[in-house]
């Protein structure tokens, strides 16, 4: 006989699944999953996020970089730290000599920065601005935003470690600290964000005022150029010179990432005193010892010994009496341009934007005469580098000279008439190449 099992009780269907409604917990998840969405896409929190991201990790492979080229020196040289605070601080204040902010050792401030290095924080703060702009495209006040909070966190770690970490023997001036981080995280940024957002500033600008800014800065490039060149044969004649006060120094496999790390560092400051010195102007190691291609024998003086000051000439020739006389050069080959790109406008036009693109040139140079000029903390290394109004005012006038006689010739004459070839083409007669039939 069959036996029969009873039917297991019926589960009752919630009423909001028979209703075809979901669950109430899910209902809220999906809720604040939107929510969390909507708040993770928004402008505003895009802008800050990448943007304190970008600079923190500007100013993370910076100090890397710094343990890198420091710590093999703290570790296997002779002054070894006795704690972890002081690789720390070490560490530190180099980071800040790499950022450009002047030392202070004991009551001297070191004032000729090393601007080779700050090259790198400016590059990496340039690129974390371009990176910001290509990846968060909200429009101009979220490019303001992001740009003012990376100035902001980087100007704060410049002064926050020019301010805690200081010690007897070294410290950083906070007005200095406050106004290098300003200056490089300003400039860097913006002109990375400009490159890197979607919107074309140059239209605004008149061509005219780009084609005297472009011309001036290429001036300079042409300049500074010509000055490493001379820099470098320099160097090659003294290179026995440099390798003996290199040994002579004896720093070892943990000094030798310094050296060059400082040599590399200095190297745009002499490229601007080699500069200075074709122009004319020279440059002064020492009060009252001024390097001139005018001045026969220099006074003696004594200089650090570092490898790189080997290039500094002790005596000039007849030969470095005619360096100036390449500006004029760079300034007729620049004035054959302006006479050639600005072939539809008047001779006096032309000349007018040959002063301009002069004075802009030299703008340039008396900035970069400006920051190759400071001390070394020595009294006797007071005042080193060109003086930038005396160089920036001989440019100018090297420049002018050279380019205001070329820039209003008139086109045809910087332009050589190709005469058109004759081309002999057969004649050919009709009634031999008919075809009889």
């Amino acid at each position: 006989m069959p036996v029969t099992q009873p039917a297991p009780p019926e589960t009752p269907m919630p009423v909001d699944q028979i209703n075809g409604n979901p669950a109430p917990s899910r209902l809220n998840l999906d809720m604040a999953r939107m929510r969390l969405t909507e708040v993770t896409s928004s402008a505003a929190v895009t802008s800050i996020t990448w943007a304190i991201f970008y600079v923190l990790s500007v100013i993370l492979v910076t100090v890397f970089i710094t343990a890198i080229v420091l710590l093999p020196s703290l570790l296997f040289g002779g002054d070894r730290p006795v704690s972890v605070k002081w690789y720390l601080d070490a560490i530190t204040w180099g980071w800040l000599v790499m950022n450009g902010v002047p030392p202070k050792l004991g009551s001297a401030t070191i004032t000729l920065i090393p601007w080779g290095l700050a090259v790198i924080p400016w590059a990496l703060l340039f690129r974390a601005g371009r990176s910001f702009s290509a990846r968060t495209a909200h429009g101009v006040r979220w490019y303001m935003l992001g740009g003012s909070i990376m100035v902001v966190i980087y100007v704060v770690a410049i002064s926050a470690a020019a301010r805690f970490t200081t010690s007897i023997n070294v410290s950083f001036s906070d007005s200095w600290a406050l106004i290098v981080s300003v200056s490089m995280g300003v400039s860097a940024i913006l002109i990375g964000i400009i490159r890197g957002a979607p919107i074309y500033f140059g239209a605004r600008i008149p061509p005219l005022v780009l084609f005297v800014v472009r011309r001036g800065a290429g001036v300079v490039l042409a300049l500074l150029g010509l000055a490493a060149i001379l820099l470098a044969l320099r160097l090659l004649i003294n290179f026995n010179s440099a390798m003996d006060l290199f040994v002579g120094l004896s720093p070892g496999w943990s000094g030798i990432l310094g050296i060059i790390a400082l040599s590399l560092g200095y190297l745009p400051v002499l490229v601007v005193w080699s500069a200075a010195y074709i122009v004319g102007a020279g440059f002064s190691i020492g009060p009252d010892v001024m390097v001139s291609p005018f001045i026969p024998v220099t006074a003696p003086t004594q200089l650090p010994p570092f490898p790189p000051l080997v290039a500094i000439p002790e005596t000039a020739g007849a030969l470095a009496w005619t360096l100036p006389a390449l500006v004029i050069v760079i300034g007729v080959l620049w004035g054959a341009g302006i006479s050639r790109g600005l072939r539809k406008e008047s001779a006096l036009i032309r000349m007018l934007v040959g002063f301009a693109i002069a004075f802009v040139g030299s703008a340039i140079f008396y900035c970069l005469a400006l920051l190759s000029l400071g001390n070394l903390g020595d009294v006797r290394l007071v005042a080193l580098g060109p003086d930038p109004l005396l160089s920036a005012s001989l440019l100018w006038i090297l420049l002018a000279s050279g380019i205001t006689p070329t820039a209003v010739l008139p086109t045809k004459m910087l332009t050589r008439v190709r005469r058109p070839s004759i081309s002999i083409v057969p004649v050919v007669d009709i009634d031999e190449t008919r075809v009889e039939p």
